[in-house]
Formats: C-alpha cells, sequence, structure tokens
C-alpha cells in the first residue's frame, strides 16, 4: 500500500504544479534505489547517501499515488512496469543490505517474502478483493521505512565512526534486514487471514 500525499497540502500542490506524469515518478523512484548499491559498494562516507536515495523513492512512491488518481491518461505500459519497478528497487536494497553485511539467506528470505506478499496482495484484489480494510505489516510504507533506518544507521557510522567500528554498519543492517523479513513473515500471515475470511462463504 502506497501513501498518497494529501492533494492539498503543500507537498501535494507542489507535485500537482509540475505537471510530472506517473511514468516519470516510477523511473525517478527507480533510478533513486538501483543507485543505492552502487553507493554502498563505493564505501566510506558514500554510504551514507543510501538514505537520501530511499527518501526519493519514497516521495516519488507518493507522488506516483497522487498523479494516478489525478491522471485521465494513466497508461497500461505504467500499469504494468509500475509493481516491477518497486520489486526491482527492492531487490536493489536488498543487494545494497548484503554488501554492507547482511547474512546472505536473510537477504534471499526477506525479498522471497515481500515477493509473495506482493502477489498475494494482487490476486486478491483481481478476484475483487479491492478493499481489504487493513493495513498489514508487509505494506510497501513499511518496507521503505525499515530499510531507511538501517541504510541510516549504517551512514552515521560509515561517516563519523572509524575503521574500528565496521561491524556495527554490518549489525545495523544486519538488523534492518531481519526486521524486514519479519514484519513481511507477519504481515503475509495477517494478509493470509484477512482474505481466507473474505472468500469463507465461497
Amino acid at each position: 500500500m502506497r501513501t498518497r500525499v494529501p492533494a492539498d497540502s503543500l507537498v501535494g500542490k507542489a507535485i500537482l504544479s509540475t505537471r510530472l506524469r506517473p511514468g516519470a515518478t516510477v523511473g525517478l523512484g527507480l533510478t533513486a534505489s538501483l543507485l543505492v548499491p552502487v553507493a554502498v559498494f563505493a564505501g566510506g562516507p558514500a554510504v551514507i547517501l543510501a538514505l537520501p536515495l530511499v527518501g526519493v523513492t519514497a516521495l516519488a512512491d507518493s507522488s506516483y499515488a497522487l498523479l494516478a488518481v489525478r491522471s485521465t491518461r494513466l497508461s497500461r505500459r505504467v500499469l504494468v512496469f509500475e509493481p516491477l519497478a518497486g520489486r526491482v528497487g527492492e531487490a536493489a536494497w536488498l543487494a545494497a543490505l548484503w554488501l554492507l553485511g547482511a547474512p546472505g539467506w536473510v537477504v534471499v528470505a526477506t525479498g522471497a517474502l515481500s515477493w509473495i506478499y506482493v502477489q498475494t496482495r494482487s490476486r486478491a484484489r483481481q478476484v475483487g478483493l479491492r478493499d481489504l480494510g487493513m493495513v498489514t505489516l508487509g505494506e510497501r510504507s513499511v518496507r521503505v521505512a525499515t530499510v531507511a533506518l538501517g541504510f541510516g544507521a549504517a551512514g552515521v557510522v560509515a561517516v563519523f565512526g572509524g575503521p574500528e567500528y565496521g561491524a556495527w554498519i554490518s549489525g545495523a543492517v544486519t538488523v534492518a534486514a531481519i526486521a524486514w523479513m519479519l514484519m513481511s513473515m507477519l504481515g503475509l500471515l495477517q494478509l493470509i487471514i484477512v482474505v481466507a475470511a473474505a472468500l469463507r462463504n465461497e
């Protein structure tokens, strides 16, 4: 679930005034996400750039949600590729977490759980369950916030700590990856329970 910026808010008015198309915000968010592992691979103080890049993606998400609602010419191409861009961007974040020291099995499990969650919600909407009446722990906004905290902590250590604090970076991103994994797991469980209840009478 993407958080849509209120159209009458200051940020919402600024987004609408740019006259950006929804597809442009999708491309912007994907580009920012793909740059995250690049910043991490560069190492050193560049690690802290991962946080604002995730922030750009979050802003692009919110902008897309607002612009898509207001758009009268939302192409089918954008509707098809927007979810794909989201999954590719999250794969880039997970790759960056792995580069910083998160365990490979946690990264793989997290990616798999997130993908299953998104597919389950998508299938539920396809069969008519468009309003599930709940926000779970597996939502996109939760994933963004979790990974942002991990990159933020790693960036602070990379900038202000010395080489002796390198293990702290690995610890910070490991905690973030595990938190993302657990919340995806719980979110998927919540979603399955709600969907099963909604389809019980069929």
